[in-house]
């Protein structure tokens, strides 16, 4: 029933630039890890554009320089009052762009990205692709301006975590502190850190290693949180 519900939310507010996905035709590997990382591009998050680029490339070069990148496909969405949703590619192919500006739409972006995830999951698992995935979402404050509610955003979650898909949260900042038990995020795969520079590279640093270490999970059958998504 939740899923029936869910499917039928109609998320406005779409910039699909990025949106494309990789060919499942061109999916080599035997098993593959989808790594949707969900990132909040509020105004409150202005002072940190620069740096959020920088740890994006850094995220980047970390999966591409890892054995783990023939086996992943990566995403990277920005919520504001835009929702820039991105699509599954290559991890050399990642755009790691990223602007700032306006409201919080954390709900929408949550349940958007759900479908995407199990649409593009399915398509690779019917070309006969063994497939693992986690959404890792990075807010510094709570929704302001989603379309959907919070339980709406918690049946997300719920939703995917049935289909055993890993959903980890960052609260980037004490504003954030608590969003994640909200929405139904388990506490083994939640971390909450200030909002500074140097705690952003390091959060971001250990999002690289957590979904490198993810694929060697999953390339082994064994769970992407097994442990917690974060343990690395």
């Amino acid at each position: 029933m939740a899923k029936e519900y869910l499917d039928e939310l109609v998320i406005d507010g779409l910039d699909e630039t990025h949106a494309a996905n990789a060919n499942v035709d061109d999916v080599a590997y035997p098993t593959m890890l989808l790594v949707d990382f969900i990132i909040d591009g509020s105004g409150s998050m202005w002072d940190f554009d620069a740096v959020m680029r920088d740890c994006l490339q850094h995220y980047k070069t970390s999966i591409c320089n890892s054995k783990q990148a023939d086996e992943m496909l990566v995403s990277k969405t920005i919520f504001n009052e835009v929702i820039q949703t991105g699509g599954y590619v290559a991890p050399e192919d990642l755009n790691t762009d990223y602007d700032t500006g306006g409201v919080t739409r954390l709900y929408d972006s949550i349940i958007e990205r759900r479908q995407r995830l199990l649409d593009y999951k399915e398509q690779l698992e019917n070309n006969g692709t063994n497939v693992r995935a986690c959404m890792i979402i990075l807010s510094d404050g709570y929704d302001n301006a989603s379309n959907q509610r919070a339980g709406d955003a918690r049946r997300a979650v719920e939703d995917l975590y049935s289909k055993e898909i890993t959903v980890a949260f960052i609260a980037f900042g004490q504003d954030a502190f608590g969003i994640a038990d909200t929405i139904g995020v388990k506490p083994k795969n939640v971390k909450e850190v200030t909002n500074d520079e140097s705690a952003l590279r390091r959060i971001i640093d250990l999002v690289s290693k957590s979904a490198i270490s993810a694929s060697k999970k999953a390339s082994a059958g064994a769970a992407v949180d097994d442990g917690g998504f974060f343990d690395v």
